[in-house]
């Protein structure tokens, strides 16, 4: 191989790697860690964010969907981001067909339901 050659093959392996850490695939949740989940019938969804249901709350009524979910917590890079999008994405297209099309609108009627249960218990704590 001339030097022509082995410079054009580091440009291009450095160009794919960047591309692969930019789309989150060294982070913990990615597109092979979703499908590695639901290999292993073990589907998880990522929140992201301060949450005011707890997970383990969100699970009684995520398992009837086939799912879990898992906290990530509020500091979050892009590249992290970015996997965890991929990585829902996934989960959400096995979870649609899983469950059919419309199964997304009635769990987040479960939870805004346990929410507004949830925001009640508050305000009567605090009034």
């Amino acid at each position: 191989m001339n030097r022509k050659t082995i410079i054009f093959s580091g440009i291009i392996l450095i160009l794919i790697g960047i591309g692969l850490w930019n789309y989150g695939f060294f982070n913990r949740f990615n597109y092979l860690t979703a499908k590695s989940d639901i290999e292993n019938n073990s589907p998880r969804k990522v929140l992201v964010g301060e949450l005011m249901i707890s997970p383990t709350e969100m699970d009684k009524i995520s398992r009837k969907y086939g799912f879990t979910n898992i906290g990530f917590g509020c500091v979050v890079s892009g590249t992290e981001l970015n996997g965890i999008e991929i990585h829902n994405a996934e989960i959400d297209k096995y979870l649609t067909n899983k469950n059919g099309t419309e199964w997304k609108a009635d769990y987040l009627k479960e939870i805004d339901s346990l929410s507004e249960l949830k925001q009640r218990d508050w305000k009567e704590k605090f009034e």
